[in-house]
């Protein structure tokens, strides 16, 4: 048996076990699940279908902005095609270590070297990660009451100026240990501060912008799924409970984030004293509309713009010789 089979075995077996838990201590029924499906107001959740397209758009031309940055042009047409056709490969790949593929994609229609593309992949990560750590911190903190009964967009401001603050020292932390002759031998160190500095300077501002606003979307139409459902949640709670959900979805400890994301659909929406049930159906037809719908667009997209996940695998490797030091500090060449 392959080391391959064994993950999935085991990835499975946790899906199964994670949803085997939450079903046996919670009040739910297949019975109320398939009447709260049946419910749906088809209109808004036909409108929800729209988002992973509008998303991933944004998210696409904001990595197009990225490789500019880098001193290489890439379209948009072609940066969007990519960027949807990784998304698919993600959903099939442990860690969505799949996203990769977009190195191939743009490595071979510019001459950007591995690591400069790399860089654009990770940069462009750090936007997201941000605005999720953003909004799923100040969700968290907010249930829990951490701060007393302030309103939620209080537990945004001081989580927003946390990270700010936690940046800028990260910043100065890394320039300050860069000076070091051995530290500053370790690419993988340099190479951080470089993908950092790409997203926080003047030019990342329109970058920044275009986060924001794939991420209001993103809520959006999650919104309109939960509409779908006859519920009617605040912007802000929206946007909190999605956020959650997603970074609960990042670890890769089961199928395609399965088992994860009910439970913590579950436990959130219990703070709105919804049933079980319900988010159960929220969560089923949240990913028919951003990962299944998303990855049958991407597949075509794919097919479209053929890559083997053999050269995924290959690439993946070469991410390995930034954990190499070299014999003089890290410059990231051009």
């Amino acid at each position: 048996m392959t080391k391959k089979s064994v993950s999935l075995i085991v990835k499975l077996a946790v899906t199964i076990a994670i949803l085997l838990f939450l079903f046996s201590r919670v009040d739910f029924s297949t019975h109320g699940l398939w009447f709260t499906l049946r419910s749906v107001r088809p209109v808004y959740y036909l409108l929800s279908l729209f988002g992973v397209i509008i998303v991933l758009g944004i998210k696409s031309y904001r990595w197009k902005l990225l490789v500019a940055n880098e001193g290489y042009e890439y379209s948009a047409r072609r940066a969007f095609g990519a960027y949807m056709a990784s998304d698919a490969i993600g959903i099939v790949t442990p860690g969505r270590i799949g996203e990769i593929a977009r190195l191939y994609y743009v490595r071979q229609e510019t001459p950007i070297s591995f690591f400069l593309a790399f860089k654009t992949i990770v940069s462009d990560r750090i936007f997201d990660f941000t605005m999720l750590g953003w909004f799923g911190l100040s969700g968290l903190l907010f249930y829990l009451k951490s701060f007393g009964q302030l309103p939620g967009y209080l537990y945004l401001l001081i989580i927003l100026v946390a990270f700010v603050a936690a940046y800028v020292a990260g910043l100065a932390f890394l320039d300050m240990i860069l000076h070091n002759k051995w530290l500053a031998r370790w690419q993988i160190i340099g190479f951080v501060r470089e993908c950092f500095r790409a997203v926080l300077n003047r030019n990342s501002i329109l970058m920044w912008s275009l986060t924001i606003i794939a991420y209001a979307a993103y809520f959006f139409f999650s919104w309109l799924i939960m509409r779908s459902l006859n519920l009617d949640p605040g912007f802000e709670d929206v946007a909190f409970i999605m956020s959650i959900m997603s970074l609960s979805t990042i670890i890769p400890i089961s199928v395609a984030g399965f088992g994860t994301r009910e439970a913590t659909l579950v436990i959130l929406f219990s703070y709105y004293h919804l049933a079980s049930e319900t988010a159960v159906s929220f969560s089923i037809l949240h990913f028919t509309a951003f990962f299944l719908w998303g990855g049958l667009i991407g597949l075509v997209y794919w097919l479209i713009m053929p890559i083997s996940l053999k050269q995924v695998k290959e690439d993946s490797i070469q991410i390995f010789e930034l954990f190499k030091p070299k014999p003089k500090a890290n410059t990231i060449e051009k």
